[in-house]
């Protein structure tokens, strides 16, 4: 009976040996700053900072889409609609959607700064995909105008920047953002073989030329600095795999 006793504590005491080693063997999951968005201040004479645009994509980029610049755009409140909302020009391999749903945007603020909001139905997750960012520096000059901020994150672990322009020109009489585009440049990936190559970008705006005014927002509200979504999210459109 004793010998049995014995040999039960001893495999106990064993057994607790293996939990107490498999528990330290165990290395925690790794943890990443959160996603962060901010509209860094513009460059000289009101023209895009190089942290937004790099001169080493002016040209390729500016082909495609309109940049404005100056210290005196316009001072405008307004709630808008991009439809249809195309693919204008795009460097991401096989990238072949050339009609996207509709793109609501709302733009609140000053000659300053622009509070932005916006809203697109996700055809994968059945449910609109909600941006909020606040205080965004807006450039121009007359009826023209551009504004931008900046993405951080860290998707599949790995840092990655992009940079989002909205430009366009606006005026009471115009009914819209005329000649309303956006383009999202991939500016950093850190090799991660998930995201295309660093220097890619998509440029998307109205196909008819103008972002209606409607009225979508409901009542105005301040828009908060972010949303909180996985780091997934905002580099979605430069996933390859």
């Amino acid at each position: 009976m004793k010998k049995n006793l014995f040999i039960i504590v001893l495999i106990i005491n064993v057994l607790s040996l293996i939990v107490v080693s498999c528990k330290k063997d165990k290395e925690p999951e790794p943890s990443y700053p959160p996603t962060v968005w901010y509209s860094p201040e513009p460059g000289v004479n009101g023209t895009l900072p190089e942290v937004i645009l790099p001169s080493s994509l002016v040209d390729s980029v500016g082909e495609y889409f309109t940049i404005y610049a100056g210290e005196n755009p316009p001072i405008f409140d307004g709630q808008f609609v991009s439809h249809p909302h195309v693919l204008l020009h795009t460097t991401v391999e096989n990238d072949t959607i050339e009609v996207y749903n509709d793109r609501y945007i709302a733009f609140f603020g000053n000659n300053e700064y622009l509070d932005f909001y916006g809203k697109q139905w996700d055809d994968d997750y059945e449910a609109y995909y909600e941006e909020a960012y606040r205080k965004l520096y807006v450039v121009g000059t007359g009826d023209e105008f551009t504004c931008y901020y900046l993405t951080e994150g860290y998707p599949n672990g790995m840092y990655a920047k992009q940079s989002t322009v909205f430009s366009g020109k606006w005026n009471a009489s115009y009914g819209g953002l005329k000649d309303f585009q956006v383009a999202v440049i991939l500016l950093e990936t850190s090799g991660n073989p998930n995201l295309a190559p660093e220097g890619s970008f998509r440029v998307l705006g109205d196909g008819d030329g103008l972002a209606q005014d409607t009225a979508w927002f409901g009542s105005k509200r301040a828009a908060v600095e972010n949303v909180v979504v996985t780091d997934d999210d905002p580099f979605s459109m430069f996933r390859v795999k």
